[in-house]
C-alpha cells in the first residue's frame, strides 16, 4: 500500500514515489488508492471521518482474492497524512501489516495513546527536521518524531540506543 498525503491523490503518489519500477523489478504489487477527498481518517479533528482502516482491509482482501497475494507479506506505506494513515493500520491492523514506512507522518495524539498492536511491527521513519507542515517536534493534534519512535521501541523491545543517521541538505 503507498498512501499519499493531504489533498494529493494515489496518482500523485504513484508518480513520485517511483515504486512501479521496483515493483516491475523485484516482482510486488504496489497499490495507490484515493482517500476520500484526497484525505486519510487518521483521527485529526476537520480531517476525514471515512472508514479506511476497513476500506484498506478490504482492499487487502480484494488483492489478496483477484491476484493471490502473499497475506504475511503486506506493507504500507505512505506521504505525510498517508504516513500517519501507514501508523494507524500498524496498530489497527497489525495482524494484517507485515511493516510500516512513514515519510513526513508521525501519529495523532489520539492513535498513540490509544495503540496497541497485536505483534512486534517493524516501523521505518523518515522525517526532515526543518519539516514546516508536519513539525518533527511534534504540536497541532500530533506527537513528536521521537515520541512516536520511542513508543514503537517499546512495542518491540529494541535497544534504547536508536541508530540516527544525519544526511546533508541537498534541496
Amino acid at each position: 500500500l503507498s498512501l499519499h498525503g493531504l489533498t494529493q491523490t494515489g496518482s500523485n503518489m504513484m508518480q513520485f514515489s517511483g515504486f512501479n519500477t521496483y515493483a516491475d523489478q523485484y516482482n510486488f504489487i504496489v497499490v495507490y488508492p484515493d482517500g476520500i477527498n484526497n484525505s486519510w481518517n487518521v483521527g485529526f479533528t476537520g480531517g476525514s471521518t471515512a472508514n479506511d482502516v476497513g476500506f484498506l482491509s478490504a482492499l487487502i482482501d480484494t488483492l489478496h482474492a483477484h491476484y493471490g497475494i502473499d497475506l504475511n507479506r503486506v506493507y504500507s506505506t505512505g506521504f505525510s497524512n498517508g504516513g500517519f494513515m501507514s501508523y494507524r493500520l500498524a496498530c489497527e491492523l497489525s495482524g494484517r501489516i507485515a511493516a510500516i514506512a512513514s515519510v513526513a507522518g508521525t501519529m495523532t495524539d489520539g492513535a498513540w495513546g490509544s495503540c496497541q498492536p497485536s505483534r512486534d511491527m517493524p516501523v521505518m521513519h523518515i522525517h526532515g527536521t526543518n519539516d514546516f507542515v508536519v513539525f518533527y517536534n511534534g504540536g497541532f493534534g500530533n506527537k513528536s518524531v521521537a515520541q512516536v519512535l520511542e513508543l514503537w521501541r517499546g512495542f518491540g523491545n529494541c535497544p534504547s540506543n536508536a541508530v540516527v543517521a544525519d544526511l546533508p541538505d541537498l534541496v
